[in-house]
């Protein structure tokens, strides 16, 4: 896990992403790569995890799930763990469950993130 979370490229540190509003101009979010732990859709909009100045600061953007994941796809650590839910795989500190789904705990976060069991495979490439 250690290994996977030294992985980050000095690249990647840099890198910028912009998350966009979908109702309201001007109202897109962005944040470094890396500072990104996770976004849980909540009705019509997606709320997004972040560390700012090493707090955890949470936006909610009016946008669906699909649609910002459709945005950061060229980024291969940002993965959909659940129907409702996407993490930034290089913030993961531990995971637990089995094969009916896992838990994630994410750096500087307190909230548990769900695995649903069909994204249970897709969890163990990253993790390995």
């Amino acid at each position: 896990m250690e290994e996977l979370l030294r992985n980050t490229t000095k690249e990647q540190e840099e890198v910028s992403i912009t998350i966009h509003d979908t109702n309201v101009r001007g109202n897109d979010l962005s944040i470094a790569i890396n500072d990104l732990l996770y976004m849980e859709a909540q009705k019509n909009n997606v709320s997004v995890c972040f560390l700012k100045e090493g707090n955890v600061v949470a936006v909610d953007i009016h946008t669906t799930l699909t649609h910002a994941l459709e945005e950061l796809k060229e980024f291969e650590n940002i993965f959909q763990c659940h129907r409702s839910f996407a993490v930034n795989v290089n913030n993961i500190t531990s995971a637990r469950g089995n094969s009916n789904g896992y838990q994630l705990t994410l750096g500087n976060c307190t909230n548990i993130i769900p695995v649903s069991r069909r994204f249970v495979p897709k969890l163990k490439t990253y993790l390995t």
